[in-house]
């Protein structure tokens, strides 16, 4: 499956990045309740797997508004569910990230279009980590008002989680759309 992100969306790249979004905000409406049990909602490991796993499949497929389109489907889901006590921040926090890893997923595709599946997912994991820097900041100090000794002890486990664990997912998930033979 040789993605090929786009600026222009058909109806169905749409439609199918509605449904990565639902698929992304059911499991979400699980996982960050979890998440919440365990943390109170001050951290959110798995909800974060989840929605940066999806939004990187979908950016990977169809570029910025694939991207938008699925992670703003799944925000709304956590909104309407109250998914987590942060709920209300994710919509923005989430085009952010969309629209930087639906861009690099273009840019990608453009400089080196042979680039493999892994590595373009890596390439666009990466840009978000960067981004990860300040948000994980603006998040941990300055929504939850906790010491800048959280953001340091957080930091590390968000890099993990979208460098390794988030990119890892989507690169299973890709391969299993690569073998159930659907066209993307």
């Amino acid at each position: 499956m040789r993605g090929q992100p786009k600026l222009r969306l058909g109806i169905k790249d749409i439609l199918t990045s509605t449904v990565l979004g639902v698929s992304a905000g059911v499991l979400a409406s699980i996982f960050e309740r979890v998440d919440a049990a365990f943390t109170g909602g001050n951290a959110t490991p798995l909800g974060y797997t989840n929605t940066y796993s999806w939004l990187l499949l979908s950016a990977y497929l169809y570029g910025p508004l694939g991207a938008l389109i699925t992670t703003e489907v799944q925000a709304l889901i956590g909104l309407l569910t109250v998914a987590n006590p942060l709920s209300w921040l994710w919509p923005s926090v989430n085009a952010l990230f969309a629209l930087a890893a639906g861009f690099t997923s273009i840019a990608v595709s453009k400089l080196r279009p042979n680039t493999s599946i892994l590595m373009r997912l890596l390439i666009m994991s990466l840009v978000l980590a960067v981004l990860d820097i300040p948000a994980v900041y603006f998040v941990v100090v300055t929504v939850l008002g906790l010491p800048a000794a959280a953001y340091y002890l957080a930091l590390p486990m968000y890099m993990f989680l979208q460098l390794v664990l988030a990119t890892t997912v989507s690169y299973y998930l890709l391969r299993v759309l690569e073998k159930s033979g659907l066209k993307f």
